[in-house]
């Protein structure tokens, strides 16, 4: 684990260590239910434990951490409810970030969204899931910064880290296909500056991640429930 993690300077320290962690957890690197091992990732970043140990706290300030073992933190393990009301929350930001990059839509934006929808059916066709969630993020977050606003851009990055350790337990061998072709459609309707079809592609996107994340949680409840009753 963290083996590739390169050093941090000094520069900056807190900063810094913070944005890996963010991007540590956006690669799934981090298991929900289990504690971040503050030791490992502060040999693998070169630091002390202290500055690894703020930034844990402002991640579990922010909701996307949370205690999972006696004083330990971790990414927290979400009940069907639990994500049933991020995505409802997230539907109505992204919906609007989504919205308003339509409006500042450039021709230099579209094409960086074609370069990587192309990313994305690439991993989609050689089934690379770390390559895709990469990449979906990339693509999502084009779109939304492209929205112009910093604050909606800051929340849905929380929201965001709150539920991509989960992204790696989808189930559904056709999901990034389903999800591609929302893609395509999101990037059709802003290049034709079609906000409400932007919306529905977007919203569909969504969805379909989530349907698929409750029902894998369903799925894993009904088996422990089975192995307590044996």
């Amino acid at each position: 684990m963290f083996e590739n993690e390169k050093p941090i300077a000094k520069d900056r320290l807190n900063d810094q260590v913070y944005d890996r962690l963010c991007s540590l957890l956006r690669r799934g690197e981090f298991t929900p239910g289990e504690r971040v091992p503050v030791a490992l990732i502060s040999k693998a970043f070169g630091v002390s434990a202290m500055p690894v140990r703020e930034a844990l706290a402002q991640l579990l300030a922010v909701g996307v951490l949370a205690n999972v073992s006696g004083r330990s933190v971790g990414v927290p393990i979400l009940t069907r409810d639990e994500l049933e009301d991020l995505r409802d929350v997230r539907l109505q930001v992204e919906t609007t970030a989504v919205r308003w990059a339509v409006a500042n839509s450039t021709k230099e934006f579209i094409q960086t969204l074609n370069q990587l929808l192309g990313r994305l059916l690439d991993a989609e066709e050689s089934r690379d899931r770390g390559a895709y969630i990469k990449y979906n993020y990339e693509f999502h977050f084009s779109v939304y910064r492209h929205a112009g606003s910093r604050v909606l851009l800051d929340i849905i990055d929380t929201l965001w880290l709150r539920v991509s350790p989960h992204l790696y337990n989808m189930s559904r061998r056709d999901i990034y296909r389903i999800s591609n072709v929302e893609h395509h459609k999101l990037v059709d309707a802003i290049a034709n500056g079609d906000e409400d079809a932007a919306v529905e592609a977007l919203v569909a996107d969504v969805s379909v991640a989530y349907e698929d994340l409750i029902a894998t949680l369903d799925e894993d409840e009904a088996s422990r429930s089975s192995e307590l009753a044996g």
